[in-house]
């Protein structure tokens, strides 16, 4: 029966064509990864990245026949099912088969994989960063030594940003903060939540909070924080719980996965804006709308020009020569 499953899968998978292929991996795994984050603060971006790169969006033979999506191996007190697979220990300069952890099902390898983050020691350092901050945890799994390719850091990232991963962590973070340590506590003295949205570094406000305030904590002149946020316009303007604070200029160019956006009921350009880290100037142009013009609910609004193709060397990782590398050249999956 288990080996039925695996073929429907298969056949599934194939049919997909390569977006279709990266919503589908996403839509999947994203509710299992969220569920984690909340049980265990291990970014629901960086669970879902790792599945992707490890995995190979599902089709590495590890994935499909083990429905091992993140690479463990066995160690020494494994005790459930083993598959044999040639991944990347050599003995006299030839390649040889390593042990592996064999699931059930694929989701018994995403709780696997928050137990064997939460438990190594080597590890617990990513505990200190926050659960918004996708790229210290990218390089802190590298640092740990989680895999041998010498870009994993910058795979993973360049994965949550092109796809927009980030979302899900700071719209599903859990409610007990304490899972979520805020980094750089030096400058950083209110312990603000850090991450990046589109490219862009943001913190998330604290109720009460206004440019000035935190322009004194984080460094940086209040003046430059109403030049980011286009829906920010006075020095001591209060700012609600959650409220998204760019620290930097936003991107004309969206990263994430999604051509268009649903408005929300009350919503303003300036509103998408924010929520998405795309320029204002550009996204009033790209959908020939005010700036400041209410938009209905349930109103489509173009996050990217879909009518120009894609730089896919934008997103290029230099794997060298190493065919042990998962990844093909663009981030984006071929069939």
């Amino acid at each position: 029966m288990k080996k039925f499953f695996v073929i429907i899968g298969v056949v599934v998978i194939s049919t997909l064509n390569a977006q279709d292929f990266v919503k589908y991996y996403i839509d999947k795994y994203k509710d299992i990864s969220i569920e984690e984050m909340n049980k265990t603060g291990i970014p629901a971006s960086i669970t879902l990245a790792q599945g992707m790169l490890e995995s190979n969006w599902g089709r590495s033979e590890l994935s499909i026949k083990a429905n091992n999506h993140f690479g463990i191996k066995c160690g020494n007190n494994w005790t459930g099912n083993t598959m044999h697979w040639a991944d990347d220990e050599y003995e006299n300069n030839q390649l040889v088969e390593s042990c592996f952890r064999s699931y059930g099902y694929a989701e018994e390898s995403f709780y696997d994989h928050s137990q064997f983050i939460t438990s190594k020691s080597r590890y617990q350092t990513l505990f200190s960063y926050d659960i918004t901050d996708y790229q210290s945890w990218s390089k802190g799994l590298q640092d740990a030594g989680y895999a041998t390719d010498p870009n994993y850091s910058q795979k993973l990232i360049q994965i949550i940003e092109k796809y927009g991963l980030y979302e899900y962590d700071i719209k599903y973070m859990p409610l007990s903060r304490s899972l979520a340590k805020a980094i750089n506590t030096q400058v950083n003295e209110k312990n603000y939540s850090i991450t990046y949205i589109n490219g862009s570094k943001v913190v998330i406000a604290k109720r009460g909070d206004s440019p000035v305030s935190i322009s004194k904590s984080i460094g940086i002149l209040a003046e430059d924080i109403l030049k980011y946020n286009d829906n920010i316009k006075r020095k001591y303007q209060i700012f609600d719980e959650g409220d998204l604070v760019y620290l930097e200029k936003k991107n004309k160019k969206y990263k994430g996965n999604e051509d268009n956006y649903l408005a929300e009921e009350g919503e303003t350009l300036e509103d998408v804006s924010q929520k998405f880290g795309i320029d204002l100037k550009y996204l009033s142009k790209l959908n020939n709308i005010s700036k400041s013009r209410s938009l209905n609910k349930g109103q489509s609004i173009k996050l990217t020009d879909t009518g120009k193709s894609v730089d896919d060397e934008n997103w290029v990782v230099n794997n060298g020569s190493d065919s042990r590398f998962l990844f093909e050249a663009p981030l984006t999956p071929k069939n």
